[in-house]
């Protein structure tokens, strides 16, 4: 797992460096496109860490989520084009997160759009994220000075918080649109 972990993340910067290098490589049929990338966690929402206790006490302990790792996430769109026909690659990677309470492993994901031109209709249909490997999201319990378990993004006793996962972003999205040209 740890060698396939480091083939990616060779080929993820292998792909960064052709994006940002002086010319986008690529034949007219075969391009890089709508390519970006930033600093920033993309996989899923991240706790605050404020939150009002039901005894009315406020809480700021955003500390906990803090990042302690590099974030990184890049995407971009493989795309071959033809005549009558488009097929769209899109792969995208995020670096995962990790806090002291919450750590997200990192996650590579490819998918696959294709369209299609016959007359005046136009067909579009694909799945995005169609392969997923890494992405998974687990949470920490915090303890109390009275060694209870407790949820810090919520407040809430770990007990009523269990099962209630973070959402994670990077869900399988079947697309399917179909439009006429007058």
């Amino acid at each position: 797992m740890i060698i396939i972990h480091v083939q990616m993340k060779i080929l993820i910067l292998t792909l960064l460096s052709l994006l940002v290098s002086k010319t986008v490589y690529g034949t007219s049929l075969i391009q890089f496109e709508n390519s970006q990338g930033s600093n920033i966690y993309s996989q899923s929402m991240i706790w605050s860490g404020n939150f009002v206790a039901p005894n009315g006490k406020q809480f700021q302990l955003g500390d906990f989520y803090r990042s302690k790792d590099i974030e990184l996430n890049l995407k971009t769109n493989l795309v071959y084009k033809s005549t009558s026909s488009l097929l769209v690659i899109p792969i995208k990677f995020d670096n995962g997160y990790k806090s002291d309470l919450l750590n997200v492993t990192p996650i590579y994901s490819v998918g696959l759009i294709m369209s299609k031109k016959i007359k005046n209709f136009n067909f579009l249909v694909g799945v995005d994220n169609l392969i997923k490997l890494g992405g998974n999201i687990n949470e920490k319990p915090y303890l109390d000075e009275f060694k209870r378990k407790f949820h810090y993004g919520t407040g809430k006793p770990w007990t009523d918080y269990q099962g209630k996962n973070i959402y994670n972003y990077y869900q399988d999205r079947l697309i399917f649109r179909m439009t006429y040209n007058f």
